[in-house]
């Protein structure tokens, strides 16, 4: 299918991101659509988040239903914004009974990020150059399998994916999809503290019980490497509650702002990330900026920007054995750390928010 462009005629255009449901804490996929929305905003578009009440009602059962209604009712009544994102006045958020064309404020261009937004937004009535499908992550689960998956991809709309390994699967299916990284914003993220001046010991990890993020290697990983070095020490973050049972040598910070993020990954010296799969990764990016070296696993995201032995040190995925000998070779070779650290933040820099806004501008069509 060819990669249709939408000329633009007027500047007060209105663009609309389709989303599953309201984040009442940060996620990943979100920020990266949050960001693109104001940056649209700030160049004077009409932008819209739209988030679904429920999907697919119809084929819910009563009882889900009942609980659905309850849900939205709630969300209207306490509120649904994402109050840990600060949007431009030019965006406004709006919480629909569903996705259904007749639901979603009328707009120039629809963009789509998840499968079962994808399913919704291929049944409007308007031509395929409004229709943009933007692709963060390979989601087979929550109800999609391989091939369902596979169809939303053959959906007639723009495909744009976050990575070449998903946009290779995407003209695997016989459709074009350019790649538009995920940029850093940083002046958000920065090296405050230099790399030779962290002691050896201090780890970083992001705590999620989702079980593709592959916490559970990690922290295997750390307790290994533990008992070879007592004196390690660990900052964990995250959005969930405190792990049961941690050790007294971990450290956990639950939903730190991104002053607070910031100033994690400039405290650490090492920064472990063991997802079984991303579709690009964020917080290694993240780290990297901020000057600490990565260990993380060889998921096909974090291969991206991470090269084996030159911006990272990379395991096999679920290998906790390997992961845990990465960070200890780490803790006890301090020049192969700093080059390491070094190496990586100066490969990030590539992948700026200002770059990637300017391919998404191109991507749909607009100037």
């Amino acid at each position: 299918m060819a990669f249709h462009k939408l000329k633009l005629f007027y500047k007060k255009m209105t663009i609309s991101f389709l989303l599953p449901g309201p984040s009442i804490y940060p996620a990943g996929g979100y920020k990266v659509i949050f960001e693109y929305a104001n940056r649209l905003a700030q160049e004077g578009y009409k932008v819209n988040v739209v988030y679904a009440g429920s999907l697919f009602w119809r084929k819910k059962s009563i009882l889900f239903k009942l609980s659905a209604i309850a849900r939205y009712l709630q969300k209207r009544w306490v509120g649904f914004s994402s109050d840990w994102f600060s949007f431009h006045p030019n965006v406004q958020e709006h919480l629909t009974y569903s996705l259904n064309y007749r639901h979603v404020p009328i707009s120039d261009i629809y963009i789509c990020s998840t499968p079962f937004t994808a399913m919704y937004m291929n049944s409007y009535p308007i031509k395929q150059n409004s229709k943009f499908y933007f692709i963060q992550g390979y989601e087979n689960w929550g109800g999609i399998n391989d091939d369902q998956l596979k169809e939303t991809y053959r959906f007639p709309c723009n495909k744009i994916a976050v990575s070449k390994w998903l946009a290779d699967i995407v003209k695997s299916e016989g459709e074009d999809c350019p790649v538009i990284p995920n940029g850093f914003d940083f002046t958000q993220f920065k090296c405050s503290i230099p790399i030779s001046e962290r002691p050896d010991n201090i780890i970083g990890i992001v705590y999620s019980p989702i079980q593709c993020k592959g916490f559970k290697y990690g922290y295997e990983a750390l307790i290994l490497a533990h008992k070879q070095r007592a004196d390690l020490k660990v900052i964990m973050f995250g959005t969930d509650l405190e792990p049961e049972n941690l050790p007294k040598w971990i450290t956990y910070i639950r939903c730190p702002d991104t002053n607070q993020i910031n100033e994690i990954y400039n405290n650490i010296s090492i920064f472990v990330a063991p997802s079984i799969q991303e579709g690009w990764g964020l917080t290694v990016g993240e780290a990297m900026i901020c000057g600490a070296a990565v260990v993380c696993s060889n998921n096909k995201g974090y291969l991206e920007m991470s090269q084996d032995g030159i911006t990272a040190l990379v395991s096999p995925v679920c290998d906790s054995k390997v992961m845990a000998s990465n960070i200890l070779k780490l803790m006890s070779d301090s020049l192969l750390r700093q080059k390491i650290a070094l190496n990586g933040m100066n490969n990030i820099k590539q992948f700026t928010i200002d770059k990637s806004f300017l391919l998404m501008k191109k991507s749909l069509g607009i100037k």
